[in-house]
């Protein structure tokens, strides 16, 4: 068993016996979380959060908050904790390669006190439910556990994790344009990505893309989308509570009864009849 897959079931153990919601976030440049197994626990799995990322400019919101939670990794070096944009406690962990901040882990999903002020605000703003919202706050964890026992539980993660990119560092793959794409692709793959938009942002025609896409995956875009959303989903189903509604919401698609062929298309039966034989 090597090292990602140690991690990966350490991930397993702390969200399924220790009940944590734990959460990976790799600075935007780096590879080793996003074109790995640990890339399916990037989601925050519970009601509230996939409410507020159903539009996209919700899940835009979030990543940006993202990003400012990556710039106070970088000033502080040390961990904290603090409410996101839409009201909801977590612990934050940064991840170092020794002279850089490389990411972030998070312990998140509990409801705090100003929850309520940020409820509407959100509501407000993406022009949501504030009852819908109100509803799926309410399944949050009302208290967050003890910082003493997360910092026992998370901080071996951390290590690992860091111990992971320092190993890792020279076989990490170069910073080429197929491997940009694939970062954005994993980066957004819960949008309405298209390929359109990934020629425009990368100033490529379609007909380039498409052959350099199929030449290092062996797969065209839709079928390399539709994987990467699949095996998100089956993460989902395995490990959260989410209802099959919100995990295709989740994952990238507007419609949960197209969601639901899809899935039986790619793996022979339906998602409440993989939870069921995978659930743990």
């Amino acid at each position: 068993m090597n090292l990602i897959e140690l991690i990966e079931n350490y991930i397993v153990y702390l969200i399924t016996e220790c009940d944590l919601s734990v959460t990976l976030h790799p600075k935007e440049t780096e590879s080793l979380i996003t074109f790995s197994p640990l890339m399916r626990f990037n989601i925050h799995d519970n009601s509230y959060c996939t409410c507020v990322k159903a539009s996209a400019e919700g899940q835009a919101r979030c990543l940006a908050q993202q990003e400012k939670v990556q710039e106070r990794c970088r000033e502080e070096k040390a961990e904290f904790c603090g409410i996101c944009h839409a009201g909801v406690f977590e612990y934050v962990y940064p991840l170092s390669d020794g002279s850089r901040i490389i990411g972030f882990a998070s312990v998140s999903g509990y409801a705090a006190r100003a929850g309520e002020e940020r409820i509407e605000r959100t509501a407000e703003r993406f022009d949501y439910s504030v009852e819908l919202l109100k509803k799926a706050y309410g399944t949050l964890r009302p208290t967050p556990p003890d910082k003493k026992r997360i910092d026992t539980l998370v901080l071996p993660l951390c290590r690992m994790l860091e111990l992971a990119y320092r190993r890792e560092e020279g076989n990490v793959a170069k910073d080429s344009l197929i491997t940009q794409i694939l970062r954005y692709i994993h980066r957004n793959y819960a949008t309405d990505l298209t390929s359109e938009e990934i020629c425009r942002a990368f100033y490529c025609s379609r007909s380039h893309f498409s052959h350099i896409f199929k030449k290092e995956t062996g797969k065209s875009f839709r079928e390399y989308l539709t994987d990467v959303r699949m095996e998100d989903a089956k993460s989902l189903l395995r490990y959260s509570k989410l209802s099959v509604t919100e995990i295709a919401l989740s994952v990238g698609f507007g419609d949960p009864n197209y969601f639901s062929n899809v899935f039986k298309r790619c793996e022979g039966c339906s998602p409440l009849a993989y939870r069921k034989e995978t659930k743990l």
